[in-house]
């Protein structure tokens, strides 16, 4: 028989057995992220790339691209077929919708903002034109049986949108479906996610989605999944969902890429679905645009699949304008002609006025109209001696304001008070004596 002391203490053991048990995590499928408590094993901690791996900055187009598109929130949806159906038909068609992402491709830069869809291990198909916001896709090579396919909105370098709704993941069967040749609808199983062109570009990008694995790193210790990455040789666990951009110093150029998902414990879940090789080629052609260091205004908008910005020329066209309103003093000299052909017509028209500064040789008759009108009184002081001569278009008699019609008796006495004071070398006037009479030669 135990002593009562000890029968208390067996009963707070107990108790707190009892209490620890049932703040333990509860799995639908044991095996995939559950704690081996008896064997005393510690999780395995995340590490960092090493050897000849360093983690590096993207490339500068890439950041720029990236605060461009990151205003956007795509959203991705399967039209056709429906997950998990049956497709009699040797042709799968899968067709998408997708919303808020500028899908595009330049001749010059490359692949802009896509859809990427992958089928089992094949390489992504990438998509940039759609109809409307629907996406088709056609495939004729399958083999009968069960399929599976994830798709997602991608970054003009291949990196897949994490945000949600921006991914999806499904199952298709063809004629029927075949047990055990995919995943579960609740196992985990991972999609590496190449770059885009799959080419060993330096610095390498390391990108995955990981499909029904727990969320984790929401508080400490509650780790429940590693992924090991090893590239060339070198290997890293990472915990938590992020691409990363590294850089190998020993001068390759193609690239193996080898991801091995695991429980905390370091121990594989389901390898023939979550281990995984990724061969990146050696780069041939030119660099994509978004391996740039900067990208200008006008590419990163066709690469981003952005408007384009205003042409300088449209900026600078209000300049302009204060050049347009100095263009009427160009006319001065069609007017400086105009007048000059004026003078040359006063100076021609026989019927000129007498006053002007260069008045020809007159006739006979002229004269003697002339003796007639200087025969006339000569008119008062306070009669302005001008008013009534013809306008003169000549640079040195400008026009004047026409008057009222004086008497002819008037007009005389202005043209004898005139005669006397005239220089005009030329005129009829100097033919006349002061009293009006002809001087004799």
């Amino acid at each position: 028989m135990l002593r009562p002391g000890l029968k208390s203490i067996w009963a707070v053991l107990l108790t707190a057995v009892v209490l620890l048990s049932a703040g333990l995590p509860v799995h639908a499928r044991p095996g995939f992220f559950n704690r081996d408590v008896g064997t005393g094993a510690k999780p395995l901690s995340s590490s960092t790339p090493s050897g000849k791996l360093q983690e590096v900055a993207p490339p500068g187009a890439v950041q720029q691209l990236r605060q461009e598109l990151q205003r956007h929130r795509p959203s991705l949806r399967l039209v056709n077929p429906s997950n998990d159906t049956i497709v009699a038909t040797q042709e799968l068609e899968l067709s998408f919708e997708i919303d808020d992402w500028p899908l595009n491709n330049d001749p010059e830069l490359g692949l802009g903002p896509h859809i990427a869809i992958q089928i089992d291990d094949r390489s992504p198909l990438r998509l940039s034109d759609s109809d409307g916001n629907r996406l088709t896709v056609r495939i004729d090579d399958l083999e009968a049986g069960s399929h599976r396919f994830s798709a997602w909105a991608a970054y003009p370098w291949g990196e897949a949108v994490q945000s949600p709704g921006a991914s999806i993941q499904g199952r298709v069967h063809l004629w029927q479906k075949l047990q055990g040749t995919q995943p579960d609808r609740d196992s985990p199983w991972l999609v590496p996610v190449p770059p885009a062109g799959e080419q060993g570009l330096q610095p390498l990008l390391v990108d995955w989605l990981l499909w029904n694995a727990p969320l984790q790193n929401l508080r400490e210790g509650d780790g429940r999944w590693r992924l090991r990455i090893s590239i060339d040789g070198d290997s890293f666990l990472v915990d938590h969902q992020e691409a990363l951009w590294l850089k190998g110093s020993n001068g390759a150029s193609s690239h193996d890429i080898q991801m091995e998902l695991l429980n905390e414990l370091g121990e594989p879940i389901t390898p023939v679905f979550n281990n995984q090789l990724v061969h990146l080629k050696a780069p041939s052609g030119p660099k994509p645009g978004w391996m740039r260091s900067r990208l200008n205004e006008s590419q990163l908008a066709r690469l981003s699949g952005s408007p384009e910005p205003e042409m300088p020329e449209t900026v600078e066209q209000p300049k302009e304008a204060p050049q347009k309103a100095e263009q009427p003093p160009q006319l001065a000299p069609v007017e400086i002609e105009a007048e000059t052909e004026t003078e040359a017509e006063t100076e021609t028209d026989p019927i000129a006025p007498e006053n002007s500064d260069h008045e020809t040789p007159q006739s006979p008759l002229a004269q003697d109209q002339a003796t007639a009108e200087a025969s006339q009184p000569t008119p008062t002081k306070e009669q302005p001696a001008d008013n009534d001569l013809p306008m003169n278009t000549s640079e040195n008699n400008p026009p004047v304001a026409e008057k009222p019609t004086e008497s002819l008796e008037q007009q005389a006495k202005t043209e004898a008070k005139l005669m006397p004071s005239s220089s005009l070398g030329g005129s009829a006037r100097e033919l006349l004596n002061s009293d009006g009479r002809l001087r004799k030669p």
